[in-house]
């Protein structure tokens, strides 16, 4: 997909991070943005932002874990345009930094129900229509090189990104040969406010010590800052994808040992149940 004239997108975190970059890259080409996102002040000012760089923007405050919400969003957004040829459900969460057996299971709750349940929402309600309006369309789900190699720690971040890449490997194989293409977002360190998602727990008590507390994440922090890519290099890697039809999007080179490495441990397991 590379023309984006006369299309409609809906962005899930969209007032900020890679949901802005992405947004303002396709809207700069044409597209007409729904920008969806729990913080109602930053999403006002990145919609009065892109408009001021004659993006036509529309925004929805939207707490995607909230299915009523979400459904009644997509309703109006499909009344509104007619119809919704780019959906990237981009809204995440980082979690925290805890331990397995030291998680509480409202963090657990909390991460699945927004990295998870929120991209499901997301095409629940919208691939229905996206299907039916005849034109093409482009699906894009944000998971995470987590979502392909583990790290100690994030291990409710990494098991809801490890289920949106199989989430996004079976709908590869549903929307064969149909007017939707899609891929599956998975970047590194990207420099956004990931690592201060606290700030938005559904405890209010947990969101307001985070909100002075940096999130408890201080070393995730400083790695996004050293090592992170821009929004915008993202956003580029994005509709680049998108033009060749890129099922993986995959941003940092050099997490490939990484990769290799998990590759080749599967390889050596599953070689002991091979024939001789």
């Amino acid at each position: 997909m590379n023309n984006f004239d006369n299309t409609v997108g809906f962005i899930t975190g969209g007032a900020a991070g890679i949901g802005l970059g992405v947004g303002r890259a396709l809207g700069l080409k044409g597209m007409t943005l729904v920008l969806a996102d729990v913080e109602e002040n930053t999403l006002d000012k990145a919609a009065e932002e892109l408009r001021a760089e004659g993006i036509t923007v529309h925004t929805e405050v939207l707490d995607v874990r909230d299915a009523d919400a979400y459904r009644e969003v997509a309703e109006r957004t499909l009344a509104t345009h007619g119809k919704v040829n780019f959906l990237f459900n981009n809204a995440g969460v980082g979690g925290g930094h805890t331990n397995a057996g030291e998680t509480p299971l409202q963090d657990w709750r909390w991460v699945v129900d927004v990295n998870l349940m929120g991209v499901v929402h997301g095409v629940e309600f919208f691939l229905p229509a996206m299907r039916a309006c005849g034109e093409s369309c482009y699906i894009i789900n944000t998971a995470s090189l987590a979502g392909h190699t583990a790290n100690p720690g994030m291990g409710a971040y990494c098991a809801t990104k490890f289920a949106v890449v199989g989430y996004s490997e079976a709908m590869r194989y549903e929307l064969a040969n149909s007017n939707i293409e899609l891929s599956v977002l998975c970047p590194a360190w990207v420099k956004t406010r990931i690592a201060q998602s606290r700030r938005n727990h559904p405890d209010p008590e947990e969101a307001a010590q985070a909100s002075g507390e940096q999130d408890g994440m201080n070393m995730i922090d400083q790695i996004i800052a050293n090592e992170g890519i821009s929004v915008e290099a993202l956003a580029e890697r994005v509709v680049d994808g998108m033009a060749s039809g890129t099922f993986y999007l995959f941003t940092h080179p050099e997490f490939w040992p990484a990769m290799k490495e998990r590759l080749d441990r599967i390889t050596a397991d599953y070689n002991e149940v091979m024939p001789g």
